[in-house]
């Protein structure tokens, strides 16, 4: 029998590339609040990357393993957990915005281009130090790190139920 059941089905490429593009967008995003407007990001700031950058990777991946289903909805899964584990750093961060809890005692990052112990000694004097309490913007009140937690929390939830969806059903 030729039935579509008999050939070899993959699951639809939408949702990898959805959040692949989410996560590239929100560095995007933080790069530009970085180098263009400025905002020197703090240590937390940084470590709310980090997840972005994970999902990045693994949302590849997800592409290129399309083929094998189970491989590519397991990837979209770990996806929804490294944004979970954003929401909780992204939760952490507003915590210490808002004075809830204290934060960490290395509040400042330096990206250090230093040859020598003396230039490196002469960029961590001249470093600013970011404080992860200090509220760098704000939109109708709300911080960014507010608006990551937020964010990590509604993608984090597509992750867990789009491998589940008829967006990742399998087609021909």
């Amino acid at each position: 029998m030729g039935s579509s059941y008999s050939r070899r089905r993959k699951p639809s490429a939408l949702p990898a590339l959805f959040i692949f593009l989410v996560s590239a967008g929100s560095l995007g995003f933080a790069f530009y609040a970085q180098y263009i407007q400025k905002f020197l990001p703090c240590l937390l700031c940084l470590y709310q990357r980090v997840p972005y950058y994970s999902v990045l990777g693994l949302a590849l991946v997800s592409l290129l393993f399309l083929r094998q289903p189970g491989i590519s909805r397991t990837l979209i899964y770990l996806c929804g957990l490294a944004f979970a584990i954003g929401a909780g750093i992204a939760f952490y961060h507003v915590g210490v915005q808002e004075l809830w809890w204290d934060g960490p005692e290395m509040c400042g990052g330096l990206q250090s281009g230093a040859n020598n112990v003396a230039d490196l000694k002469a960029q961590l004097l001249a470093q600013p130090i970011v404080r992860c309490d200090k509220i760098e913007w704000k939109l109708f009140g709300i911080t960014m790190p507010t608006v990551n937690l937020f964010f990590s929390i509604a993608m984090a939830v597509f992750c867990l139920m789009a491998p589940s969806s008829k967006m990742m059903r399998t087609h021909n």
